[in-house]
C-alpha cells in the first residue's frame, strides 16, 4: 500500500486525498478558463483547438490531477473527453512520435464503436487504406499477431480494421517489426495529410457526439508521459511544432518538468497554454499541508502499527511536498524496521540511506551548479532541468528549494 508504483484506483478505493486548499488550485482554475469552462458547462466551444501542455515533478500528483479533470470535464454540458495513458496502453520504451497520431486514430475509432456514435466512416476508411493495407502488414499480423484486419469490404480494410489493431496495438508497436515499421514510415512521410484525414472525421464525429448527448466538444488528455524519451518531445514539441497545433481538437498533454523548461525556452510561443502542477508547501506538524500529507498514509496503512510517535511526521518533513517521496520514505521505513515498529531514530536511518543514494548520483557539473546558489539558478540550464527532473531541486509556487533528503549531506560538503 505505501509503494509509489502500487496499482490502485486512488478514488474507487478512497485513497484519494484532495490537495486544493494546501496546493491552490491555480493549475485546474487555468484549464477550466482556457478550455472555456464555467459552472460545469461548455460557456461556448473554443475558436482554435487548445493544447494544454501539463508538467510537474514526477510524484507531484499530476496524473491523479489529469484523472481528476477527465472525471470533471467529462460531461455533456461540458466535454467528450477520451483519456489515453501512455504508459498503461503503449509500450513507452519503444514509442516513436509518430505512434501518437496512430492512437489517436485507435482512441476515436474505439471511442466511435464502444458509444455507439453514428458518424461517416469513410475518413477512418481511407487513413485505414493509407496506413494497414500492405500485404506485408497484412500477413505479418496474422501469422505473429493472431489478427486478421480483413479486406473483404468493398475497397479493402475499412473502420473495424482499426478496431482488430486496437486489440494489439500495444504488442505491434513495442518492437521494430514490419508492421510498426511500416505504419511509422507513412505517418512520417505524410504527417499533414493523414492530419487533414484526422481532422475530417472529427467535424464529421463532433456534431453526433453533441446530438448522441456525450458532449459539447471533444477533448483528448494524454497522460504518462514520464518514461518517454526528450528526443520525442524534441519532434513533436520543438522541431515540428506546428503539428500537434494543427489538429482539429483540444488536447491536454502531460511532459515531464525537464522537457517542460526546454519545450518554454525553444517554443514556447507555440504553446501558451503551459500549467505546472506544483509541490505542496509544507509547514509545522499541525499546518493544514502536512497534516494533508499526513492523511495520505494515514488512509492506507494503520500508522500506531508500523510508526511510533513523531515517525511519521519526520517522513513527511523530509518528503519536501512531494506525495511520491512521502510513499517512497514511508515503505523505506517500514522496510528498514523488519517487521516492527519503526522509532523515530530508525527513520532517520532509513532516510539517511535514501539522501545518501540521491547525492551520490549528483554530477561534478550538478555540485558546481548548486553552489552557485538556488537564486542564481537558471530554469533553462542542462544541469538545472536535470535535477528537476531527478527531484534534486523541487519547484513549488514561485520558487525552487533542494529537496530535503539532501540537507545533510549539502551541509556536510
Amino acid at each position: 500500500m505505501t509503494e509509489p508504483d502500487f496499482a490502485q484506483d486512488l478514488f474507487e478505493e478512497r485513497l484519494y486525498v484532495n490537495l486544493d486548499k494546501v496546493r491552490g488550485e491555480e493549475f485546474r482554475q487555468g484549464i477550466f478558463f482556457s478550455l472555456a469552462v464555467e459552472d460545469e458547462r461548455l460557456v461556448y466551444p473554443t475558436n482554435d483547438y487548445l493544447k494544454i501542455i501539463c508538467s510537474g515533478h514526477r510524484g507531484c500528483g499530476k496524473t491523479t490531477e489529469l484523472e481528476r479533470l477527465q472525471k470533471d470535464l467529462n460531461y455533456p454540458d461540458q466535454y467528450f473527453s477520451i483519456f489515453l495513458s501512455i504508459e498503461k496502453e503503449m509500450e513507452y520504451g519503444n514509442f516513436h512520435p509518430e505512434d501518437i497520431f496512430v492512437w489517436i486514430i485507435l482512441k476515436l475509432v474505439e471511442a466511435v464503436d464502444s458509444y455507439d456514435i453514428p458518424t461517416s466512416k469513410s475518413d477512418f476508411n481511407d487513413l485505414a487504406r493509407q496506413l494497414l493495407s500492405d500485404k506485408a502488414i497484412e500477413r505479418e499480423l496474422k501469422q505473429s499477431f493472431e489478427t486478421e484486419l480483413g479486406g473483404e469490404a468493398e475497397g479493402g480494410i475499412d473502420f473495424f480494421g482499426w478496431l482488430k489493431l486496437k486489440a494489439v496495438a500495444k504488442a505491434v508497436f513495442a518492437s521494430t517489426n514490419e508492421t510498426s515499421t511500416k505504419i511509422r514510415e507513412e505517418v512520417r512521410r505524410n504527417t499533414l495529410a493523414i492530419i487533414l484525414k484526422i481532422n475530417a472525421a472529427l467535424a464529421s464525429m463532433r456534431p453526433n457526439v453533441e446530438k448522441a448527448g456525450l458532449g459539447k466538444d471533444i477533448l483528448f488528455i494524454i497522460d504518462g508521459s514520464e518514461k518517454l524519451k526528450f528526443e520525442v518531445y524534441e519532434y513533436l514539441f520543438i522541431q515540428n511544432s506546428n503539428l500537434l497545433r494543427t489538429l482539429s481538437v483540444n488536447m491536454i498533454m502531460a511532459v515531464p518538468i525537464d522537457s517542460y523548461y526546454k519545450i518554454e525556452s525553444a517554443s514556447g510561443v507555440n504553446f501558451p497554454n503551459r500549467f505546472i502542477v506544483p509541490m505542496i508547501k509544507l509547514g509545522d506538524p499541525e499546518s493544514e499541508a502536512n497534516k494533508c500529507f499526513k492523511e495520505v498514509i494515514e488512509r492506507r496503512i494503520d500508522v500506531p502499527t508500523f510508526f511510533e510517535d513523531g515517525v511519521l511526521d519526520e517522513c513527511v518533513r523530509r518528503s519536501g511536498g512531494c506525495m511520491r517521496q512521502l510513499l517512497i520514505i514511508v515503505n523505506a521505513v517500514i522496510r528498514k524496521a523488519l517487521g516492527k515498529r519503526a522509532s523515530l531514530e530508525t527513520a532517520r536511518a532509513a532516510i539517511r540511506a535514501l539522501g545518501s543514494e540521491m547525492y551520490q548520483l549528483l554530477t561534478s557539473k550538478h555540485v558546481e551548479a548548486l553552489a552557485k546558489g538556488l537564486p542564481n539558478l537558471k530554469l533553462g540550464d542542462e544541469e538545472v532541468r536535470q535535477m528537476l527532473f531527478q527531484l534534486v531541486l523541487l519547484k513549488y509556487n514561485g520558487h525552487v528549494k533542494l529537496n530535503p533528503l539532501l540537507d545533510d549531506f549539502m551541509t556536510e560538503s
